[in-house]
C-alpha cells in the first residue's frame, strides 16, 4: 500500500517521503522541520507498528507542529471518524480506495492550507 501510494502520489507530481512506521515517520518530520524544509502534508496510515496513527497525530499536536493530516485505515468507525476529528485530523479515507480519491483529497488539503 505504501508503494502504491508513493507511486500514485508522485506520478500527481509530489515530492513524497516515506516510512516504514510511526516512529520512522516522526523523525522524519522532526528531521524536516529542524532543516526548515518541513512536512506541507501527513497522509498515515491508522494501523502502524511502533507508533500508530493516533499516536503519530497526539504527538504532533503535543509537539505544536501543525501539519494538515489525512488518516487512512481499513478498520475505520464513527468512534474513530470523531475520535480523528477531536485530534486535529483534517481528513479521513476508507480502504480500499481509487487513486483519483486519494489525489483529491491531498489537492484540497493542500490548497486549504495555502
Amino acid at each position: 500500500m505504501l508503494l502504491t501510494m508513493q507511486f500514485i502520489l508522485e506520478v500527481a507530481g509530489y515530492k513524497i517521503t516515506t516510512a516504514e512506521d510511526g516512529q520512522e515517520a516522526l523523525e522524519r518530520i522532526l528531521k524536516a522541520e529542524s532543516n526548515g524544509n518541513p512536512v506541507e502534508l501527513l497522509v498515515t496510515d491508522i494501523q502502524m507498528p511502533r507508533l500508530t496513527g493516533m499516536e503519530l497525530i497526539d504527538e504532533l499536536n503535543r509537539l505544536e507542529i501543525g501539519i494538515p493530516v489525512l488518516a487512512i485505515t481499513g478498520y475505520g468507525d464513527e468512534q474513530m471518524i470523531t475520535e480523528l476529528s477531536r485530534k486535529g485530523c483534517d481528513e479521513y479515507l476508507d480502504k480500499p480506495f481509487d487513486d483519483e480519491d486519494l489525489v483529491e483529497r491531498v489537492v484540497a488539503l493542500l490548497e486549504k492550507r495555502e
